[in-house]
């Protein structure tokens, strides 16, 4: 779902000559937060080729949205990747992390970049697929095909509106930072940035050091990580199930956790489900087909992702294993809605970063064992040969290592990109220290404010040591 904007002021056009000569002058902006918080921001705009690789490549507008520094010595301004892809920073800032967005203006000029395809530099239509039904229980293989066979279909009508999707891959999105970079008039900048956005981070330090100046990142993407391993997500699931087994507040209710999400896929594969349910936001009817595939979708993508949904998950399995499905299916619903739209920026972008041929080899080794299969990757890279995108290759995937200076942020309930291979790509930096969140999840930044804190030292140019936050423990329901 794709968030809504504020309308543009009616203004007068001021030209300024701290613009490079693809970007306009920059226009007064009102940005209203999620509980109608207020900044006098402002609004830019700047072209970019749409593939620098093609000399007769269309343009594209890229807008972003500055925060206005309240600090009268400020650093180099702070620019916001998020994630997904897909993610638009403009849409992020609405929502809870509004606060830490505001705070961090005491350091800098805080700038919410849209990436191109996305947010308010989104020209692109997403597309619709055409063989979804939510009553059918999900068959992996025949998903897949479905799938490759929506996309294939998305790929031509994205072709008929003289879309390149070859220009849509995180080296030319790095390229769009150094433009950017002009565009504010100066010689660096602050990356702040979350999942992908580490991932466009990671890239833009390896191929454009020299603008940057510092940076935070939290739940890393490296340049080899954009197919997660599902070994990694096992041990989090194990990792759950000790946690509830020697809790004195669950050990009674759910001694036998990993053994019973195992029986309730099982099940699933061999008689899958139909049920009548409700939408959980629209409390409209629904029949939802759940097999096994769907479940693992739903681990994937809800309940492992962070502990604010971590917290349902022991009592739906206890609840499925007593052929109780009515609650899981208005999640399944929810999941199934969501994959029948593609986007292109973000197929593209994961296409193109792609994998190593080590990594997918123990990828698949991994997913015949793991209770969550494939889920976390599906649908790629099976899906990367009929997007028309050129694969980035080894070298882009060779990891990087910086000593630019650096602050990670890592959560270690993060289900979606999982700590331990967190760890591993902090430790090719040589200047960087982390916060280790224990019991933070994927969405890490808002789960305690001493992070906000620490974030803005940081950008003030003081130094955070290597240390741990624990969070307040598990309460499962």
């Amino acid at each position: 779902m794709k968030p809504l904007f504020n309308v543009l002021l009616p203004i007068t056009l001021i030209v300024s000559s701290q613009f490079s000569a693809n970007s306009k002058a920059l226009l007064p902006y009102e940005y209203i937060g999620y509980k109608q918080q207020k900044v006098n921001a402002q609004m830019g705009t700047f072209k970019v080729p749409e593939n620098r690789n093609n000399p007769n490549s269309r343009e594209l507008t890229l807008t972003y949205v500055k925060f206005p520094t309240t600090s009268k010595t400020p650093g180099k301004p702070i620019v916001y990747l998020s994630g997904g892809p897909g993610g638009s920073a403009t849409g992020t800032a609405k929502r809870s992390r509004f606060e830490l967005f505001n705070k961090l203006r005491a350091a800098s000029d805080v700038i919410l970049f849209d990436q191109r395809g996305t947010g308010l530099s989104n020209d692109l239509k997403s597309c619709k697929a055409t063989s979804f039904d939510l009553k059918i229980p999900s068959v992996e293989k025949e998903l897949m095909t479905q799938t490759i066979s929506d996309v294939k279909t998305c790929v031509t009508q994205w072709q008929n509106q003289n879309i390149d999707l070859d220009g849509y891959n995180t080296k030319q999105n790095a390229a769009d930072l150094v433009d950017l970079a002009k565009t504010l008039n100066t010689d660096k900048i602050n990356l702040w940035g979350i999942s992908y956005g580490s991932h466009l981070a990671f890239t833009a330090a390896k191929y454009h050091p020299e603008i940057i100046n510092q940076m935070v990142l939290a739940s890393l993407e490296g340049l080899d990580h954009t197919i997660k391993q599902p070994a990694r997500v096992q041990t989090l699931i194990e990792k759950v199930s000790l946690m509830l087994k020697t809790n004195p507040d669950t050990k009674d209710r759910y001694p036998n956790f990993l053994a019973d999400l195992t029986h309730v896929l099982k099940n699933l594969e061999t008689s899958p489900q139909v049920i009548n349910t409700h939408d959980f936001r629209t409390k409209k009817p629904l029949i939802v087909g759940i097999g096994k595939i769907d479940m693992q979708f739903a681990l994937s993508f809800i309940f492992l992702m962070d502990p604010k949904y971590l917290i349902q998950l022991p009592r739906i399995i206890a609840d499925m294993k007593n052929n109780q499905f009515t609650e899981i299916a208005s999640y399944i619903a929810y999941i199934k809605g969501m994959s029948a739209e593609h986007t292109p920026m973000s197929l593209a972008m994961d296409a193109a970063s792609g994998i190593s041929n080590e990594r997918w080899s123990q990828v698949q080794k991994q997913a015949k064992t793991a209770l969550v299969g494939r889920t976390t990757n599906f649908p790629f890279p099976d899906i990367n040969a009929v997007l028309p995108v050129t694969d980035l290759g080894d070298d882009f995937r060779q990891e990087l290592h910086s000593d630019i200076p650096t602050l990670f942020v890592s959560g270690t309930l993060d289900g979606r990109t999982l700590y331990q291979s967190q760890v591993e790509l902090a430790a090719n930096f040589t200047n960087a220290n982390m916060i280790t969140v224990e019991g933070g999840g994927h969405n890490v930044f808002m789960t305690s404010p001493e992070i906000s804190e620490r974030v803005l030292e940081f950008f003030k140019g003081q130094r955070v040591q290597s240390h741990t936050i624990t969070l307040d423990p598990i309460k499962f329901q």
